[in-house]
């Protein structure tokens, strides 16, 4: 009997080691269709939400797979067999299969059909990546109001992406109950071709601020310093959903951008899930060249300052200050401004910006 309990045992264990997800592969490769790249998040791999997986003869006879992805069977670099919603697809034995789900299963499935050439691998791309570089426009016109018994110190706020590509950032999830959003930064090149980069750990929720469109929570940071540096208040905002609005080359002041668009890329229309609490793919974006304002008069665009008293304060807002996109430059980020309170009047006092 004893024999027969270690034997189990034994059998117990190595079904666990069998059942256990194989760890992600290092980071670096790349799937390209059609000049266009998207990081693999691994190789023999069980495939996860938002994942896009390449699943070789050394895997096993089949994916393994749910239904809730697409797959291509690729023989000689070229795509044989497409599959949306089935799942668990044959592993050709001269090839492999690409796996996506969420985001990656809707890339996939716009790229990949019967006959298209498929490349995986860590070569470097032919053409110049175009990062965007966004920062905060210098900080102007604050008011103050006062409504319940809140104090608001309220001020417009411009956005800017002064790079050389665009800031084009994706949000996916598995359905339109799923609250588990995949955020995607995509990045392009010269070359017209583009790369998705992994996730970053962004979220979005919908609405807020009296609009009906899908937010980047915390995009930007909103802050007010006394005199020696302590943080008192943190912004009234939190979504951020940006689109083209106000162009570089418009600022006064300001030097002509090269790359700016003639016209908005990525408008109020066709960004962010304008009216659709149910999408499960949206996009928000900021053009080279191009900002984003958000006006003093939208709720939220504030700090409260209730209980604090007269004084000389600094305010700062910092873009991307949780680092989850990548930028040419990571050091120009934030406006400062400072200002005097006294009452319900409010002082400029001076103002500097990264841009």
């Amino acid at each position: 009997m004893r024999r027969l309990r270690i034997a189990l045992g034994a059998l117990v264990l190595a079904a666990c080691a069998l059942s256990a997800a194989p760890a992600a592969q290092a980071a670096g490769e790349t799937v390209t269709i059609g000049g266009q790249s998207h990081a693999l998040s691994g190789t023999d791999v069980r495939r996860s939400s938002g994942y896009l997986v390449r699943y070789t003869p050394a895997f096993g006879a089949r994916t393994g797979t749910n239904a809730y992805g697409f797959e291509a069977a690729v023989v000689n670099g070229v795509v044989t067999t497409v599959a949306d919603g089935v799942g668990n697809m044959a592993i050709p034995a001269n090839g492999y299969v690409l796996s996506g789900h969420g985001e990656s299963r809707t890339w996939l499935r716009a790229r990949a059909t019967v006959g298209t050439a498929v490349t995986v691998g860590t070569g470097t791309p032919t053409g110049t990546t175009l990062l965007p570089d966004t920062g905060v426009r210098t900080l102007r016109q604050f008011t103050i109001t006062n409504a319940g018994g809140v104090k608001l110190l309220k001020f417009p706020a411009v956005t800017a992406n002064i790079g050389k590509g665009p800031l084009e950032i994706t949000g996916d999830r598995s359905s339109s109950t799923s609250t588990d959003w995949v955020g995607r930064q995509v990045v392009h090149r010269t070359d017209g071709s583009t790369t998705t980069l992994p996730p970053t750990g962004a979220t979005f929720y919908y609405a807020g601020d009296g609009h009906s469109h899908w937010h980047i929570r915390d995009f930007d940071s909103y802050d007010l310093f006394n005199a020696t540096g302590t943080r008192l208040r943190q912004g009234e905002k939190h979504g951020f959903c940006f689109e083209d609005n106000t162009t570089y080359r418009d600022w006064p002041g300001s030097p002509k951008h090269p790359d700016v668009p003639l016209a908005p890329v990525y408008t109020h229309e066709g960004s962010c899930g304008e009216g659709l609490p149910a999408a499960t793919h949206i996009v928000h974006g900021l053009s080279a060249g191009w900002g984003d304002t958000y006006p003093s008069s939208l709720p939220d665009q504030g700090i409260d300052v209730t209980g604090i008293p007269d004084g000389t304060y600094l305010v700062r807002v910092t873009a991307d200050w949780q680092n989850f996109w990548q930028e040419s430059n990571e050091t120009n980020n934030s406006a400062s401004a400072q200002i005097r309170i006294a009452g319900n009047a409010v002082t400029l006092l001076s103002a500097t910006d990264g841009l």
